[in-house]
């Protein structure tokens, strides 16, 4: 097996090289072998996890959705914060020109598609 030796990397790459190690389970060997490996495919890539656990896909980025429930995991609306933010829905729904089909009303007809 062929070594690498790289002269004078930045401490703050090394630092963060070691937590992405960290963060997929490996050696800080093993995590510059997954990422040169990444960088030129030719074999089977080992997996790697995200930090939450979850397996990722190639290069995968995180969503709006993962990062807003990062940010927000720990932090809870307040009772008042929840009636207010339930008062702001109903005026934004209220506004809207469609309008929300209340499917549980006896009025409600459906209507067939025309395709």
């Amino acid at each position: 097996m062929a070594r690498l030796l790289v002269p004078e990397i930045d401490d703050d790459v090394m630092e963060r090289l070691e937590k992405r190690a960290n963060r997929h389970g490996r050696t800080l060997e093993a995590e510059v072998c997954a990422l040169l490996e990444r960088a030129e495919p030719g074999g089977t890539p080992e997996p790697s996890f995200r930090e939450d656990g979850a397996p990722t896909l190639g290069n995968e980025e995180k969503g709006f959705g993962d990062l807003m429930h990062e940010r927000f995991k720990d932090i809870g609306l307040k009772e008042d914060e929840l009636r207010r933010f339930n008062l702001g829905i109903a005026e934004f729904n209220s506004q809207w020109e469609m309008g929300l089909p209340d499917f549980e009303a006896d009025e409600y007809e459906e209507t067939l598609s025309k395709k």
